[in-house]
């Protein structure tokens, strides 16, 4: 028995130009980069490969006659596609760094942790890679909870971590007039009596 739900569009004259007119798009002015921006925005959303969103958007602009055999312009490029997405992550981050760095900030919060991580070091002319223990610092705004950046110190002592979250705050013009707390775990190397950070 034939699926009364199935429809084969293939044999079916219609004529979709009228749907094109719904898209807010100027076609004198529209490009492959804008095509590709508008994407990648939508694309993480879905978790899709970047080869299976340029073949369905492709796919979508020939459909509506954006693309023909002799305008191939419009075609998305997986590999451009990536170029693009890694520019607007990059400037939806600097837009949300240069919003946040507006605001006062009104509580600091950090947390440290000692991780393994590679270092290369040349050695004559060869490159050698280790393991070594590094300690690396997240900091976080309060109120709400909005990550600021992360930081990598050399040592972990209490000196060298203070020294490296006020160095960052003196390369960046942030207003910390109206600071009114500082917040960490109780570790002692945070809250020693005698050394902590907080006491530095």
């Amino acid at each position: 028995m034939p699926n009364s739900g199935y429809v084969d569009y293939e044999d079916e004259e219609t004529d979709y130009s009228s749907d094109v007119s719904e898209v807010d798009l100027n076609l004198d002015t529209y490009k492959p980069s804008t095509s590709n921006r508008l994407i990648s925005l939508t694309d993480p959303k879905f978790r899709v490969s970047d080869r299976d969103v340029a073949a369905i958007a492709s796919r979508v602009l020939h459909d509506v006659g954006l693309i023909t055999s002799n305008k191939l312009d419009l075609v998305v490029d997986e590999n451009k596609l990536r170029g693009e997405k890694d520019q607007v992550r990059k400037n939806l981050k600097l837009q949300a760094l240069s919003e946040a760095q507006a605001l006062p900030l009104k509580g600091l919060y950090f947390d440290g942790r000692k991780d393994s991580t590679l270092i290369e070091e040349r050695v004559d002319t060869k490159r050698d890679t280790r393991k070594a223990k590094e300690e690396h610092l997240s900091l976080i705004e309060e109120p709400g909870s909005r990550y600021i950046t992360h930081l990598s110190s050399s040592f972990g002592t209490a000196k060298q971590i203070s020294a490296t979250i006020i160095g960052y705050f003196e390369g960046i013009t942030r207003d910390l007039s109206q600071l009114l707390a500082i917040g960490c775990d109780g570790t002692s190397v945070n809250t020693g009596w005698e050394s902590g950070v907080t006491r530095c």
